[in-house]
């Protein structure tokens, strides 16, 4: 089914409806690598095992932050002790990885997204920062009752790091916990003319950890209703009930949403249907649009 480890060029892939190219790479460092979990590791560069002690020091320090997240989350939840933490074991194979991206200054004849609209399909993501550029789209009950809701900034502050949540915990709690809409713009203002580097630690589920809602009284028994507009959220609408959605691990579904749109991503065969199995520099414009659409992300 592919693989999301390792380093994505620049323009790899799709950012938005009109099925044109992202404005950033980044380079994919799984947890299970640098902790010796996995058995069949990513071959990384020699420069990243000279930084060992780094980047598993970083690992567990943001691991231990996010486990603090999710106690929090699971007190107020109502969930017997531990049920969150015990689906994010530190020692447990998973999706979990450091993100190192870089966007280089756009033209300023041509300002457009770097990072197209969509929501993180782990549970928490900690995001590191200096420069804007992050994006989040405020959800209907943030809006003034009449009004449209507009892309607003997240501005970084020094000492700080921003936390999304992410699909999982949506599906975890069925929309009572929300992942948010967001995307990446050029900086605003005189900070356009540099590199924005990031640095982002992605914690999800359990490789086997099914997709599913949990058990709790503060979470509907009832399935919800996909919200227009929404990437991945729910939103709750009495007596309406939801086609019920493919069981899928934690590792099934993050590979597919990793991969979609680079064109590699399909259940099963590895291949995704819009690109009949082309990479995004063999696919025409239509191509790339269909397959944006196919995403979820142009709702």
């Amino acid at each position: 089914m592919g693989s999301y480890a390792g380093y994505k060029g620049y323009g790899a892939s799709v950012a938005d409806e009109l099925g044109r190219r992202d404005r950033n790479e980044f380079y994919n460092i799984p947890k299970d690598d640098f902790l010796s979990i996995s058995p069949t590791p990513f071959a990384h560069p020699q420069i990243l095992h000279n930084k060992k002690s780094l980047i598993t020091s970083f690992t567990h320090n943001s691991h231990t932050l996010c486990t603090l997240l999710l106690n929090h989350l699971n007190t107020h939840l109502h969930l017997p002790p531990l049920t969150l933490q015990n689906l994010h074991k530190l020692a447990n194979p998973s999706g979990d990885q450091i993100r190192l991206i870089k966007a280089p200054p756009q033209p300023p004849s041509d300002l457009r997204t770097s990072l197209g609209k969509h929501t993180d399909f782990g549970s928490l993501t900690l995001l590191f920062n200096r420069l804007g550029g992050l994006q989040i789209l405020p959800p209907p009950s943030l809006i003034p009752e009449g009004q449209k809701a507009e892309w607003t900034y997240v501005k970084p502050l020094p000492g700080h790091c921003i936390v999304n949540l992410g699909d999982a915990m949506s599906k975890f709690t069925r929309g009572v916990l929300r992942s948010n809409i967001h995307r990446v713009v050029s900086p605003p203002g005189e900070q356009a003319e540099y590199e924005r580097w990031s640095v982002v630690y992605f914690m999800r589920p359990g490789d086997d950890v099914a997709l599913k809602p949990l058990e709790s009284d503060a979470i509907p028994k009832t399935e919800g209703k996909k919200m227009g507009g929404d990437i991945g959220g729910w939103i709750w609408g009495e007596g309406e009930e939801e086609e019920e959605e493919e069981e899928m691990t934690a590792k099934e579904w993050i590979l597919l949403q990793a991969l979609r749109l680079r064109g590699k991503a399909g259940r099963g065969n590895g291949v995704n249907e819009y690109g009949k199995g082309k990479g995004i520099d063999e696919m025409s414009g239509e191509e790339r649009k269909k397959l944006w659409d196919a995403s979820g992300r142009g709702i």
